[in-house]
């Protein structure tokens, strides 16, 4: 039998096959062409990472664990979550947050650390960046998710009503479109003695808050690439439901937006 080694690296545009038949295994949703294309050139501020089973005798490799990140500037970012997250003041405009897009690992290759491993990459990358938070939406059903996030010490903010409708039918239960979601973050808590780059980010804070004023005017369009799949809809909030917190604003806007289901 072949030697087989487990290692992390970047996705390259080779692992193109692999990702999108993991894709389509472990989520109730098609993604298009053009989220994988951004995912395996690092467009749109996507980042990611796999966890490859290498055959060392063989030298082959295949996918078995990604996980997928969008890089972006808190005016990007919904009132509803910034208010969760306590990073609603406008001078925090410009300050970037990592947004948890997929993760996954395929079901041969789970209960081996492999999904804490990735998201520990995306941690620590936020935390070189001084990024303001890492966080995502988990859907309701999805117990192992939230249960991983919390052992990688992500906080549970709120509780979103019907933040999905999934209309594949490939959801648990094909009779249900509407589903909950849970919001979690890993909070960073930026310390302006860390390095001269935090004092700058301080110091300058108020210029790039007019600078985000300005670019808040601009039509959301040019801001944003839509490479989300038509199948998931995120609904305009129902009652934001805060897990410790309450009076939390409530977000308006409908949108379309990726599904993340994370294993």
């Amino acid at each position: 039998m072949s030697r087989q080694d487990l290692a992390y690296r970047r996705i390259v545009p080779e692992d193109l096959h692999d990702l999108r038949a993991a894709h389509q295994a472990l989520f109730p949703i098609d993604y298009e062409s053009h989220f994988y294309e951004c995912v395996i050139h690092s467009r749109d501020n996507i980042f990611s990472w796999a966890a490859v089973c290498r055959d060392v005798e063989m030298q082959s490799e295949v996918l078995v664990g990604f996980v997928t990140a969008r890089t972006f500037r808190l005016y990007d970012c919904s009132l509803a979550d910034r208010a969760c997250m306590g990073l609603e003041s406008r001078l925090l405009d410009q300050e970037t947050v990592i947004y948890i897009l997929t993760l996954g690992v395929t079901d041969q290759y789970r209960h081996l650390g492999i999904a804490s491993q990735l998201i520990q990459r995306v941690t620590a990358f936020a935390q070189h960046q001084l990024c303001r938070a890492v966080y995502l939406h988990v859907i309701e059903y999805n117990l192992a998710a939230l249960s991983l996030y919390r052992r990688n010490k992500f906080e549970e903010l709120a509780v979103l009503r019907n933040f999905y409708f999934i209309g594949t039918g490939r959801q648990p239960d094909p009779n249900k479109q509407s589903y909950d979601a849970f919001l979690y973050a890993f909070l960073i808590d930026i310390s302006y003695n860390a390095s001269p780059l935090a004092f700058l980010n301080a110091t300058y804070a108020p210029f790039r808050s007019l600078l985000g004023q300005l670019q808040a005017c601009m039509p959301w369009a040019p801001r944003h690439s839509n490479y989300f799949s038509h199948a998931v809809r995120q609904r305009s909030y129902g009652p934001i439901k805060p897990a410790r917190s309450s009076g939390q604003p409530q977000d308006q806007g409908t949108l379309w937006r990726m599904f993340s289901r994370n294993q």
